[in-house]
């Protein structure tokens, strides 16, 4: 994965995000938890866009590899509103990855 496709990524769980907040209505704690997870996500994928890093390095690959494993179990539970505890936990794994890389940034 290079910056440009992790970018993507980012923004394709923001959408799935978004999708799923409609579920709730505002107030609610699951509302809440996703408006706040989703806002962390946009912060991270802006400071990802507006800085150049380098993103062939060791530790860029293995932190993106890690995203998408994260990715593929948040797939498995983000369309089932049944499992939002599981989808709520998945997108934490997931911003924590994100948070990794975004650390890369010098």
């Amino acid at each position: 994965m290079d910056r440009l496709e992790l970018i993507r990524l980012i923004c394709d769980v923001i959408t799935e995000i978004d999708v799923l907040r409609s579920d709730f209505r505002r107030g609610t704690k699951k509302r809440e938890r996703l408006d706040d997870i989703r806002a962390e996500l946009d912060f991270l994928q802006r400071k990802l866009v507006r800085h150049a890093f380098a993103d062939n390095t060791e530790e860029f690959q293995t932190l993106t590899t890690s995203l998408d494993q994260a990715n593929a179990e948040l797939r498995q539970t983000i369309n089932d509103v049944n499992r939002v505890a599981d989808t709520l936990e998945s997108l934490v794994k997931f911003v924590g990855v994100v948070q990794k890389v975004v650390g890369l940034i010098p």
